[in-house]
């Protein structure tokens, strides 16, 4: 092992920087005075000015991934080139090295990088307060409670100054929630008044804003009582925002809080859904999302009502109402569906109107539909297929698939067809969507069905069609494995076409994985 060492270390120091090749296996197991060898080696290429840089990212690279092999010495010989090319390069395999660095530095040691860590925050380069306030991200968990008390009023006092550039104010943002986890109680209770009083004073930009009310959502599940009841209050004044993604950031953090909203909370969330709906202020949609599990039966009846209503007003709201019925759908009973059908019948976007009902919900709602009313939805998804409007094409397809085993003859046959025409469309994701539901449908399709599959199946989406057998059961393999083999022996190459051949062989292989070795010996 010695000789094999000093071989590849001095006839072959490329080998150490070669990136298809894993060295850290063959290192661990040298004896202590190779590894203090090598050690030298690494600092020397890390150090040396001569060094070309792919192979100092290399020597950094490696010290971090052995940091657990180095003694306290070693770290700390470590920890300091590593620093000074850190604050010239940014590259993150140098952050990854100072990180594992660090956080395997002893006490004193680790107290000192910290205090230099922090000292960089106050640099006038924004980029340089930014890495760094990454870097103490990444050691986090290794803070003392002093050291966390010095982060985070460096990050309060940042956040609070309206003078500092936004950019190191966000930044400060995101650092609290990375930290939140850290925190005690009275700390978040400080990061709790302090991201309060900035978003209700409303005098700072709407990033900061909703950054604010983000911070809230993070940490308000570790609240006490009182500043849980405070952050809700202003996260739901939030919702009155002038900016829109104000609103929405607020909405988020409210569905985060709403497992632990009391009933009056929730009765308060309530109305201000209603009152969004009614203003139409761009977050009722995502706050019905969020909370339609926490509702009450009345509360239920009350919104599904105003929405059916609603599919009688204006063209332009009908397919959110109608998306919004959608997000109801596991708590609605069959008496309610009928209402729903019965009032987008013959509405002239009734197609569009009935896509947007199960753009959310397909799965649960095709479990709850007569023959009628499935009909009515799988002609939708046709027509959404032969539409021009290619933003429906994909979501049609796929919504074929997932509804695909609730299909009579006729209306397989229809999907058949009419996804095997989507294959030639211009849009990239359209096709792709048309070869995968047309994957997940060839398990309930006759030989002939299958043959004019695999016959307009496109070279470029075998993948995305077979992508699907890592779900098929074995009767489902076995199902399409003898179609391929009927295919072909039936199926004349009258134009002794090689890649037809070479198709059916890819095929193949492709869902060999899923076979038995009875199956694999049929091949």
């Amino acid at each position: 092992l010695d000789m094999a060492f000093q071989f590849l270390i001095h006839g072959f120091p490329s080998y150490f920087h070669n990136n298809y090749i894993d060295t850290t296996q063959f290192i661990m197991k040298l004896q202590k005075k190779q590894l203090n060898h090598f050690f030298e080696y690494l600092i020397y290429g890390l150090s040396d000015e001569k060094e070309n840089k792919y192979n100092c990212k290399n020597c950094a690279e490696l010290l971090g991934k052995l940091s657990m092999k180095w003694n306290e010495k070693q770290l700390d010989d470590a920890f300091n080139p590593l620093k000074d090319i850190f604050n010239k390069d940014d590259d993150p395999t140098y952050i990854e090295a100072l990180e594992a660095i660090t956080v395997k530095l002893p006490g004193k040691q680790f107290d000192n990088a910290f205090n230099y860590f922090i000292s960089r925050l106050n640099c006038e380069e924004i980029d340089t307060c930014d890495k760094y306030a990454d870097l103490l991200l990444k050691i986090a968990q290794r803070l003392d409670e002093k050291q966390m008390n010095i982060a985070l009023n460096y990050f309060m006092d940042k956040l609070n100054d309206k003078k500092e550039y936004q950019k190191i104010r966000i930044k400060c943002i995101q650092s609290l929630k990375e930290i939140a986890n850290k925190c005690n109680e009275q700390q978040l209770n400080e990061i709790c008044n302090s991201s309060m009083d900035i978003f209700n004073r409303g005098t700072d930009t709407a990033e900061v804003r909703r950054g604010c009310a983000e911070l809230l959502g993070t940490i308000a599940a570790n609240l006490n009582e009182r500043h849980f009841d405070d952050a809700f209050k202003c996260l739901k004044n939030g919702l009155k925002d002038s900016d829109y993604f104000v609103r929405y950031s607020c909405v988020q953090s409210l569905v985060t809080l709403s497992k632990k909203l009391n009933d009056k909370q929730l009765d308060i969330i309530f109305q201000c859904l209603v009152d969004g709906f009614q203003n139409i202020n761009g977050y009722h949609c995502y706050l019905l999302e969020g909370i339609v599990m926490k509702l009450n039966e009345t509360q239920i009846d009350s919104v599904f009502t105003y929405f059916l209503n609603g599919l009688k007003g204006s063209e332009w709201n009908r397919t959110l109402y109608a998306e919004c019925i959608g997000y109801l759908s596991m708590k609605l009973n069959k008496k309610q569906l009928d209402d729903i059908f019965e009032y987008l019948n013959g509405l002239k976007n009734e197609n569009e109107c009935l896509r947007a009902l199960c753009k959310e919900s397909l799965e649960t709602i095709s479990t709850k539909l007569n023959d009628r009313q499935l009909d009515k939805v799988f002609s939708s998804f046709i027509h959404g297929l032969k539409d021009t409007n290619e933003r429906d094409l994909g979501s049609c397809a796929q919504s074929l698939g997932v509804i695909s085993e609730k299909l009579n003859e006729k209306q397989l046959e229809n999907a058949i067809n009419t996804l095997i025409d989507g294959l030639k469309d211009k849009d990239d994701y359209g096709r792709e969507s048309c070869a995968e539901s047309l994957g997940v449908i060839s398990t309930n399709l006759t030989d002939k069905q299958l043959e004019g599959v695999f016959n307009a199946l496109p070279k470029e989406q075998e993948f995305n069609y077979f992508e699907i057998s890592t779900k098929w059961n074995e009767k489902q393999s076995e199902r399409v494995l003898n179609a391929l083999i009927f295919v072909s022996k039936h199926s004349i190459n009258t134009n002794n076409d090689k890649y037809k051949d070479e198709s059916l062989v890819n095929l193949l292989q492709l869902i060999s994985t899923k076979l038995n070795d009875k199956q694999l010996y049929l091949l």
